[in-house]
């Protein structure tokens, strides 16, 4: 628990000590699970489920009848549910994939790190940006009036596609630039930084992993926004 504080103030600190310590990932994933939990009650109960599945379907091409039904199943008990097991079940997934991502960029330093080290490093290096992320949205869907006018793919304001219209934007654009976040910068830092700690390499290493993952996160997200 004292790692998840001194990451805010001493990160290289945190991050160096992890190759000594044994089980180091479970809390810290446990919170991150916890917070993202958090986020999946907090934006339907605001916005409303059905709000969601409108904004949604808004780039499909369905017919009345498959959007009623959409609809329809938005409020159900399965489809409540198992929005909350995908969400404890892809979290830890997510931190893991990435872990296992940034391993493999480890086994080319001269001390590669246990993956348990890894994971141990994405998850402490993940709890700040969740835990920012999520109380910034719980205070965006408070104070706003109608919560149900927000956009449920940009609740933050803090990347450019936040005051683009994206309605008049190509659709690869405007994934683009929703990634030009300055929350995801800092953590492409803090993780950049982890991982120079851990493998006991270069920072300008640890920016060339981590950024590498970043730039294919963002192709893939830009990819998928071209075909849907």
């Amino acid at each position: 628990m004292k790692a998840l504080l001194e990451v805010f103030y001493q990160p290289g600190k945190v991050f160096a000590a992890l190759p000594e310590r044994r089980g180091a990932w479970l809390i810290p994933l446990i919170l991150n699970t916890l917070l993202l939990l958090a986020a999946a009650w907090l934006v339907p109960h605001y916005i409303g489920r059905e709000n969601m599945v409108r904004q949604q379907m808004e780039t499909m091409r369905l017919s009345p009848e498959q959007t009623q039904i959409a609809m329809a199943r938005a409020n159900s008990p399965a489809s409540i549910y198992s929005g909350y097991v995908a969400t404890v079940l892809f979290g830890p997934l997510i931190h893991a994939a990435i872990a296992g991502m940034l391993f493999a960029f480890g086994m080319m330093t001269g001390k590669p790190p246990k993956f348990a080290t890894m994971l141990a490093m994405v998850a402490i290096a993940f709890f700040p940006y969740w835990l920012v992320t999520t109380l910034m949205t719980a205070l965006v869907l408070a104070v706003t009036p109608d919560p149900a006018t927000l956009n449920i793919r940009n609740l933050i304001a803090t990347n450019v596609g936040a005051f683009m219209d994206k309605n008049t934007m190509a659709k690869g654009l405007y994934s683009l630039l929703t990634s030009l976040d300055i929350l995801s910068f800092i953590e492409i830092g803090l993780l950049s930084l982890g991982f120079s700690k851990v493998t006991r390499s270069g920072l300008f290493f640890g920016i060339a992993a981590v950024g590498g993952i970043w730039i294919l996160y963002v192709s893939t997200k830009m990819a998928i926004s071209l075909l849907f």
